[in-house]
């Protein structure tokens, strides 16, 4: 279980970074900007954040089917997530399996979650090694979502030119 969590950690470490390289690719707010607005914030208010930017970013109408998607596939992991970090792990028998480490999640307004865990009830706030594993795989596919979305953009056959001190003397000659 340890090392089934500290694998879906190191993914949302990874999914978090992207997320904010993509709004730093798409948008020309400087990335320490970006960076300061979502840091130390819960991460369905990164997600919004993350939508916001990258919809005021302007992605083209052909690769927004896969920025949808990527919404999409965050929406799906934040109460997973959340399960999972605001959690603790137990030990149990579920339908006949052997005992086995859980996560077991915090369940909002609801302070009888590990009690109904220990009377072997089985909600969606617990996931066995294979869950959490599942929840890893979803935050590879996120990763390579946003590294395909990244690709799709077209390279610009201009050179890169700095932009000048002086706003009149825009665009360089």
């Amino acid at each position: 279980m340890h090392q089934a969590l500290g694998e879906f950690l190191t993914g949302m470490g990874r999914v978090e970074f992207q997320m904010l390289l993509l709004m730093d690719f798409l948008n020309e707010a400087p990335i320490e900007a970006l960076f300061a607005e979502t840091t130390g914030r819960p991460f369905g208010e990164k997600i919004k954040s993350f939508k916001t930017w990258c919809d005021f970013g302007g992605v083209p109408d052909a690769q927004q089917p896969a920025l949808q998607a990527i919404y999409k596939d965050l929406d799906d992991l934040l109460p997973k997530r959340n399960c999972l970090v605001h959690g603790e792990t137990r030990e149990g028998a579920f339908k006949g399996k052997p005992r086995q480490p859980y996560r077991v999640g915090l369940v909002k307004n609801n302070l009888e979650y590990l009690d109904e865990f220990d009377r072997g009830e089985h909600g969606p706030n617990i996931f066995d090694v294979g869950q959490v594993q599942a929840v890893s795989q979803l935050c590879r596919k996120i990763l390579g979502a946003i590294a395909d979305l990244r690709a799709s953009f077209p390279v610009s056959d201009e050179p890169y030119q700095e932009e000048p001190d002086d706003p009149a003397a825009w665009p360089p000659a």
